[in-house]
């Protein structure tokens, strides 16, 4: 077991748990940075940044061969699947979205559409700007 949730100190990304006998993995995901760390019992065993759809941690343990696996499975909703292996065998697989869009419809409609709102107000700013500045 974990002496802390290191996890706890970080505020804004996907947290996946997996209990592997006493030992306690634990991965996070930055929604913004990209950054993924996969921790056992509080030490980290591998980190890097990934901005692809799909990535890959591999790490050995106690003479073990573990391997993370992330795959977005759906970038507007943010739903992201996470892979636990032990030895090439699958232990367990975890799915977490950014976003409620199947439990909270109403929520993702009015994030979608607030973002949309900022960007049409951000361009339209950055247009009056713009023609101010160059005098058109």
């Amino acid at each position: 077991m974990m002496k802390q949730d290191i996890l706890n100190t970080k505020k804004l990304g996907y947290k996946f748990y997996f209990q592997d006998g006493d030992n306690q993995i634990a991965c996070f995901g930055s929604f913004f940075t990209g950054k993924e760390e996969v921790y056992i019992n509080d030490d980290l065993v591998s980190s890097k940044r990934s901005v692809g759809v799909r990535s890959e941690h591999q790490f050995e343990f106690a003479g073990n061969s573990y391997q993370i696996a992330y795959e977005m499975k759906n970038i507007i909703s943010g739903r992201l699947e996470c892979t636990f292996y032990k030895n090439k065998k699958l232990i367990k697989q975890q799915e977490q979205t950014s976003i409620a869009l199947i439990k909270e419809p109403k929520k993702a409609v009015l994030f979608i559409g607030g973002c949309f709102l900022v960007g049409l107000l951000s361009g339209y700013l950055g247009f009056i700007f713009l023609s101010v500045m160059l005098g058109a």
